[in-house]
């Protein structure tokens, strides 16, 4: 018999075993817990890499019950250790996803927001035995979105799929045939990849199972992809896009959602405000939002402004970062030494600020520290910013685990 012919048949034998497995087996991934907590991730520092994790596989968190624990929490803080940068990872992820839905899925991302993008697909198609031919040309049409939209600074990597056998519990005759396929999904990859050589390719991880059962394993899993993407980073790596070329009214709207949600909570951020103002000693912090013409204080502790022109706001240079600014002495400073706060009767001098944003990556405000006297600002002080910033995001949009 023709070894096409063999093979297709197997897989039509194979394929519905697989899916009793998978729906009855009591060792069944599909029956262990999911993280299914914010698909933000962070970790600390300053000047953050902004990650994207899209598609299915390990990354949904399959196992642990946040991400924190789970890929993402693990990568993010891996990365950071070896960059000296922070993290910001987020998730679009879903263990029913597959390359045919990720098109449309991607579709709807900025993905100029984004230094690192991450791919993470084939764990569905090498189940249901998806014909090497097919997922060639679905995994095509994703590269070609993501390279024809991110920004040419950012980095795309694509994660093999890793083998099911090592799992105890998969059926071994089932597993061969499975993974027998995942391997040829993956050279498929790598020869489709061949046409992209901006693109990485993360093989898989030693030992690595595809079902995760422990922390422990996403631990080792995120060391060696973090080592494999650092070595493929610019130390001294372009920022992404800025707020200024972004699309305006997309931010607009994402400050007309905040005050939906302001209105409809009746939002309360004077207590954040004031731990910004009780933790660095200084006479001002502020929750700042940018509009078109205007940055209002929507919390202010130390004084009474309420209202700058947007074209004098030390808040909106801010927006048009990814991480944080400071002016240690502004008076010094010829971009800023003209700003009515500074020659005006509040005499500010030093400010550091840190962008908020909501979970489109809109950054639509601040939170920012003033003070009369120019003041240093250490590394550590700039982490310290960034955590209560997030902080404060997470109260406004996730207020469940806030």
């Amino acid at each position: 018999m023709d070894v096409a012919v063999l093979s297709r048949a197997t897989h039509l034998f194979v394929r519905p075993l697989v899916s009793a497995w998978l729906a009855t087996s009591q060792h069944s991934w599909n029956r262990h817990p999911v993280a299914t907590d914010s698909p933000h991730v962070h970790a600390r520092g300053t000047n953050p890499d902004r990650i994207l994790i899209i598609g299915d596989g390990a990354a949904t968190g399959r196992g642990v019950r946040t991400h924190d624990l789970g890929l993402p929490g693990y990568l993010a803080r891996s990365l950071s250790t070896r960059t000296n940068r922070a993290a910001d990872v987020d998730l679009v992820v879903d263990g029913s996803m597959t390359i045919r839905t990720g098109l449309p899925t991607l579709a709807g991302l900025d993905l100029s927001r984004f230094d690192i993008i991450i791919l993470s697909f084939g764990a569905n198609e090498t189940l249901d035995l998806m014909p090497t031919r097919t997922w060639t040309h679905y995994f095509e049409n994703i590269l070609l979105d993501v390279l024809t939209r991110a920004p040419a600074s950012t980095k795309v990597f694509v994660l093999a799929i890793p083998a099911f056998g090592i799992n105890p519990h998969f059926p071994k005759s089932l597993a061969r045939v499975v993974d027998a396929h995942g391997q040829r999904l993956n050279s498929a990859t790598l020869r489709l990849m061949k046409a992209y050589p901006e693109i990485v390719f993360v093989p898989e991880s030693h030992d690595h199972a595809f079902e995760l059962e422990g922390a422990h394993l996403y631990r080792q899993w995120a060391e060696e992809i973090a080592s494999r993407i650092a070595n493929n980073l610019d130390p001294a790596r372009p920022k992404t896009r800025s707020t200024e070329e972004a699309d305006e009214r997309d931010r607009q709207d994402a400050l007309q959602r905040f005050e939906t949600i302001s209105r409809e909570r009746a939002l309360d951020l004077e207590s954040f405000t004031q731990q910004a103002k009780n933790i660095f000693g200084t006479e001002i912090a502020a929750i700042t939002f940018v509009r078109s013409d205007t940055e209002t204080m929507r919390s202010i502790a130390g004084t009474t402004i309420s209202e700058l022109p947007r074209a004098e706001s030390f808040c909106d240079v801010t927006i048009r970062r990814t991480g944080h600014l400071v002016i240690h002495d502004a008076t010094l400073d010829n971009r800023y030494a003209d700003y009515t706060l500074v020659t005006g009767p509040h005499h500010i001098r030093f400010y550091a600020g840190y962008p908020l944003q909501d979970p489109q990556g809109h950054r639509i405000g601040a939170l920012c520290l003033m003070d009369t006297r120019p003041t240093p600002f250490t590394d550590n002080d700039a982490d310290t910013l960034r955590t209560l910033a997030l902080r404060i995001q997470k109260h406004i949009y996730d207020p469940a685990t806030s």
